[in-house]
């Protein structure tokens, strides 16, 4: 185990982020491998972190396929409300490409 302290402290609100993206995907699968889809987007979000990211860029990552892919528009807007302006799926989401 390290004996350094982290550069970023993930706290309560990372935890809520998580709790919220485990709700979204967690009876999803990943197109092709069936995989659950929850690994991607703990994938995103521990890439996020080894490489230095805020704990808003981890959240960030947590919840970037939340509105695409559990909810549009609805997800989104509790997102917001849940977590503000600075949260992860504040802008719309992408398109899927075909």
């Amino acid at each position: 185990m390290s004996e350094h302290a982290p550069n970023v402290i993930l706290g309560e609100r990372f935890t809520r982020e998580l709790e919220l993206a485990v709700e979204l995907h967690s009876r999803q699968a990943r197109k092709g491998t069936g995989t659950p889809y929850l690994g991607h987007v703990l994938g995103v979000a521990s890439l996020v972190i080894e490489d230095g990211g805020s704990e808003d860029e981890a959240i960030a990552a947590l919840l970037h396929d939340g509105p695409e892919d559990a909810g549009g528009e609805e997800t989104l807007r509790r997102i917001s409300a849940e977590f503000g302006s600075t949260s992860s799926a504040s802008s719309p989401p992408a398109a899927t490409p075909s």
